[in-house]
């Protein structure tokens, strides 16, 4: 069957300019006003906007196309589900011009694709071939000069509101609320009773594995738990963990100092961001309202520096950040290189927790993932076999029904050359009018018929074009996996290409998630496979 294509409105907003982060909108102003433009549009032209499926990065950068909804937005296209993608104008899908020419030159056309930016006026169905030429390339240009130039003015202000004192660092950490002034913060009390809690126990000499368990043990509640009941949109834990209590022992604002740059960026635009070491960082003193004294801070970094042991860099493990345990979620470590044993930790810090029984052998966990990467690599080898059939007798089809639609022409060049010879005799007086009408009227019935076989041939043209064109696709992303069907041992970057999790659970069982699993959906043949043994 052909693939569907949908059409697409995209709305992107730079965080800095929208109301979210400050928690006063669900939704920013500007995607509001996106929205009202395009709508005003679509229906200027007659267009119902329920026809647009909306994509919206709200809060991310239009200098990079790091972005989950332009993401998808480019994986639909390049899935050949996308008709047309709609934007109020072209900086809202990119500033960088050289991106934005690459898709609107070369990506856009290929794939069929219609694009319109509605403030600049462009429309690739109305210019054909060409983009706007050189108009174009400079708005491209000077949107992302734009870009750079507003980012660098940002960073400047938020630097000097830093520098001078005020909180513009995004987030309230734990313990702490925004205050009634614009960028300042005060104690939030009843979060602030729990910050002290932790930092007292530090400070008498616990560690935080102890700290954990005693306030597991209380029923204290855990910052992610209370910030998500006080200001939402938080992912929680409800237990306390070895890096929920590390966290605000290591954060040096709950002694009312502020320390301003911990980070930078490499350049304007770029994600690569440049760790400052902590002796060369600034602090501020006196900044805001301390929660604990600065003697409390020092005496409980003390148990934090007692956990940082220097380790001879051990070698890459394939199931690093890989394992997750079936019970609470948390990832499985293996601790020491010479250990037998992954094991999830959660049950040092909660009492009675069925995470004890959460461990898995690290040698039979191989096997069974390295049996369960050759049983996937044959069940897709023999896939392959079958869509390669099934491609040569599509192919063999393609070529009857072309020889039936260049037959289905010819005779109709042939009718119409006859049409034409009818009317020449009746011009000419050899045919009469009647005579002329009857023949005329037989011709076109044999038209009408002919042009019914073909306009169905055609259409079983384009319907075999799709089924070719998703066996390819199938075959390409099928072959990426089979390609590993000769392993004979497990390696990071095979797990990392291949897997997307393993889960761990109590009874000893796995479950592996594969991360060409949504890729490969579209498989008639394709089960997802799930591998279940016991740990010895």
């Amino acid at each position: 069957m052909p693939v569907e294509k949908r059409n697409y409105a995209y709305y992107r907003l730079s965080q800095e300019d929208g109301d979210v982060e400050s928690g006063s909108e669900n939704e920013s102003c500007s995607i509001t006003s996106q929205r009202a433009c395009v709508q005003r549009y679509l229906l200027s032209q007659g267009i119902s906007p329920e026809d647009f499926e909306e994509i919206v990065d709200d809060g991310y950068s239009g200098t990079n196309m790091n972005r989950p909804g332009i993401a998808r937005l480019l994986q639909l296209a390049e899935s050949s589900r996308v008709g047309t993608i709609l934007v109020r104008d072209l900086s809202r899908f990119s500033r960088n011009y050289l991106e934005a020419g690459h898709y609107l030159e070369f990506v856009f056309p290929l794939l069929n694709i219609r694009f319109i930016s509605i403030n600049d006026q462009f429309d690739s169905a109305t210019l054909g071939e060409t983009t706007g030429g050189l108009e174009l390339a400079i708005r491209n240009l000077m949107n992302q000069m734009y870009s750079q130039d507003i980012s660098r003015k940002i960073k400047s202000t938020v630097d000097m509101k830093k520098l001078s004192g005020e909180y513009a660092y995004g987030a309230v950490p734990f313990g702490y609320k925004k205050g009634r002034k614009h960028n300042t913060i005060e104690v939030d009390e009843p979060a602030a009773l729990i910050v002290r809690e932790v930092f007292q126990l530090a400070a008498e000499g616990k560690t935080i594995t102890q700290i954990a368990h005693v306030m597991n043990e209380r029923g204290v509640i855990t910052p992610s738990v209370y910030m998500a009941a006080t200001r939402g949109r938080y992912k929680t834990r409800s237990t306390w963990s070895y890096e929920s209590v590390r966290n605000l022992l290591e954060n040096r604002i709950y002694t009312g100092d502020t320390v301003p740059f911990k980070s930078h960026v490499v350049r304007v635009g770029s994600s690569r961001v440049k760790h400052i070491p902590p002796e060369l960082q600034e602090v501020l003193p006196d900044t805001h309202e301390a929660i604990i004294s600065r003697e409390t801070f020092y005496l409980a970094r003390q148990v934090v520096k007692s956990n940082v042991k220097s380790k001879p860099a051990a070698p890459p493990n394939p199931f690093t950040s890989k394992l997750v345990c079936g019970c609470c979620g948390n990832r499985l470590v293996k601790g020491k290189e010479q250990n037998k044993f992954w094991r999830c930790t959660s049950h040092r810090y909660v009492p009675d927790s069925p995470c004890a029984n959460v461990k898995i052998e690290e040698k039979k966990l191989s096997e069974v993932v390295l049996r369960a990467i050759l049983a996937q690599c044959k069940l897709l080898d023999e896939h392959i076999r079958g869509v390669k059939i099934e491609s040569r007798s599509v192919r063999s089809r393609q070529e009857i029904l072309d020889s039936q639609c260049r037959a289905y022409r010819k005779e109709l060049d042939r009718l119409g050359s006859a049409k034409m010879r009818y009317y020449e005799d009746y011009a000419a007086g050899r045919l009469t009018k009647e005579g002329f009408a009857i023949r005329k009227s037989g011709i076109a019935n044999q038209e009408g018929e002919i042009n019914l076989k073909l306009q169905v041939a055609e259409n079983q043209l384009d319907q075999l074009q799709e089924r070719l064109k998703e066996s390819t696709s199938q075959l390409v992303e099928s072959e990426r996996v089979t390609a590993y069907q000769d392993v004979t041992e497990l390696t990071p970057d095979l797990v990392k290409a291949l897997i997307r999790q393993i889960t761990v659970r109590p009874d000893g069982g796995i479950i592996i998630s594969w991360n060409y699993r949504d890729e490969l959906m579209g498989m008639v043949e394709f089960e997802q496979f799930i591998v279940e043994e016991q740990a010895v």
